[in-house]
């Protein structure tokens, strides 16, 4: 007997694979310098020693290298028939801006790492780390499976749509 994807039977009220939360956590792990951006911004209000946490060396190239996985979720976002001819026609490429990003911070830990005389557990082995976990990213959404389907389908527009 064939095994059957449960995953594949998730459908959203467009009638297409729902964005399972992986993928949702998979994007913000690849924006995590802009969430920590933001948490700090919303926590400096109450405290300003929360800005300690941006560190002394933060740097704001990964807030750009991190632009196109803001795009990518801003495409995930708008993934329902209301969106508009420019969304659908970028949707095909929507997987690429993860990849942009992922080689950008890869690029970027080299080096970073490459201007380091010894390595330290903060931040060298977390970014290494950081690092292994965007290479399991990038993985997932080139492999064959739910993924790839969830990646395949865009709504059909209202227009073209039938009533129920």
């Amino acid at each position: 007997m064939a095994q059957i994807d449960d995953r594949s039977l998730d459908v959203n009220e467009h009638g297409v694979l729902r964005i399972p939360a992986e993928l949702w956590l998979s994007i913000l792990f690849l924006c995590r310098h802009w969430v920590l951006a933001l948490v700090v911004t919303v926590s400096a209000r109450k405290s300003q020693d929360s800005a300690l946490l941006l560190g002394s060396d933060f740097s704001w190239v990964v807030l750009a290298i991190e632009l196109p996985a803001l795009f990518f979720l801003a495409l995930c976002a708008q993934r329902r028939p209301q969106a508009g001819q420019f969304v659908r026609s970028l949707w095909q490429y929507a997987p690429w801006f993860a990849h942009m990003t992922i080689a950008l911070h890869l690029v970027h830990v080299f080096w970073y790492l490459e201007q380091s005389s010894y390595w330290l557990p903060w931040p060298e082995l977390f970014l290494v780390s950081c690092s292994l976990i965007d290479v399991a990213i990038a993985y997932a959404l080139i492999q064959p499976g739910h993924l790839r389907r969830v990646l395949a389908e865009f709504p059909a527009p209202l227009s073209e749509r039938q009533p129920r």
